[in-house]
């Protein structure tokens, strides 16, 4: 009886066991709470341009087998579906030196950072000292710097011919002395009744001074002298010079005023001017009691050495526009010249123009030279 029993207790309690082991298998595995969620691994791409396969993910406790066999089965559906993927690549340029490539694709961080140099012109250094140009001259010579000139002139009908020289001295960079003196003349003497060119020898000679306001104007002074019979007259000036890059430049008025202080005004320009008012003074004619001469030129820098040079202008004699007894004709004239300035030399000019000293007679067509020296 005792041993019926317990081969009866022996028998439910197996089978109880084997029924809570069963459904203790049959529930799924879960990961601890405090265990973060794996991380998802990323595909790497291979030599040939395929995605490698997906490392499976790690489970814990009694779930290792199962997500061991979930893992294996993606491994192969990955493995699968990456060998269909192919990565295109870029195609060649349409020639092998790239020079049709798209110019909007970016640059590299090289060229970005590092642009190409460029090439800087520095400016061409102007030479030092009084310039070769003309354009570019100041209105007085620099310090220490002497200019020796000759200035022939003559009118066509009737026949007259000057000749004046002039010399230039910079005192300092704003003071210049001035020397001038006729050298000669040829002419018909107007003291004698006997019509016949022949030369003479000048009277007429002059200092003066010109100072510099500033670099653009200045003011000019001088006291022309007649030698025989004395005459003298005061001559002002107002020189002036703009100058328009390096082929341009225009100024004037260096001969503005010549009052007469005693008997008449001489001038440097023509001679048979001076000789006629001389020969007024023995008769006792009315005499001219100066000129305004309002004049203006144009400089033109063709090259460096060679320049063209035109100057216009009005003078009026007796300080008059009609006619009076001090002119010998109409006291209002105009005058026009244009020529060339070529210096083969630093210290060497030569020059040539050709104008009219007045417009309404044909006959004062006048060629004029002009050569300078400076040491």
């Amino acid at each position: 009886m005792t041993a019926r029993r317990l081969i009866s207790v022996l028998t439910v309690a197996l089978s109880a066991g084997a029924g809570v082991s069963a459904s203790v298998d049959a529930q799924p595995a879960t990961q601890p709470a405090t265990q973060p969620a794996p991380k998802k691994a990323k595909p790497t791409r291979g030599k040939a341009g395929k995605k490698a396969p997906l490392a499976p993910a790690k489970d814990s406790g009694s779930a290792a087998g199962a997500g061991s066999a979930a893992g294996a089965g993606a491994s192969a559906a990955g493995a699968s579906a990456g060998s269909a993927v192919q990565m295109t690549e870029d195609p060649p340029p349409k020639d092998m030196t790239g020079t049709a490539e798209n110019p909007d694709a970016p640059h590299s961080m090289l060229e970005t950072d590092n642009p190409p140099a460029v090439e800087v012109v520095a400016a061409p250094v102007r030479p030092a000292g009084y310039p070769i140009e003309e354009a570019l001259r100041p209105i007085a010579l620099p310090q220490n710097l002497s200019e020796v000139s000759v200035m022939p002139h003559a009118q066509v009908s009737p026949y007259a011919a000057s000749s004046a020289l002039r010399v230039r001295y910079g005192v300092t960079p704003k003071v210049q002395l001035g020397l001038t003196y006729l050298i000669g003349a040829m002419f018909d003497d107007p003291s004698t009744v006997e019509a016949k060119q022949s030369f003479h020898s000048g009277k007429a000679v002059g200092l003066d001074v010109t100072v510099m306001l500033q670099d653009w104007i200045g003011v000019q002074v001088g006291v022309p002298m007649y030698i025989s019979p004395f005459a003298v007259s005061l001559a002002l000036g107002a020189p002036i010079k703009f100058t328009f890059g390096d082929k341009f430049a225009i100024g004037g008025l260096d001969d503005f005023l010549n009052i007469k202080l005693s008997r008449f005004a001489p001038t440097f320009y023509q001679e048979l001017q001076n000789a006629t008012a001389a020969n007024g003074t023995m008769t006792n004619t009315t005499q001219s009691a100066g000129e305004l001469r309002v004049s203006l030129y144009g400089v033109y820098q063709y090259q460096p050495d060679f320049a063209v040079i035109g100057r216009t202008g009005i003078q009026m004699e007796d300080f008059a526009t009609g006619k009076t007894n001090g002119c010998a004709g109409e006291c209002l004239t105009t005058f026009i010249s244009a020529g060339f300035r070529y210096t083969p030399r630093k210290y060497l000019d030569v020059g040539l123009s050709i104008g009219f000293d007045d417009l309404a007679h044909g006959g004062s067509f006048a060629p004029a030279g002009f050569l300078a020296f400076r040491i």
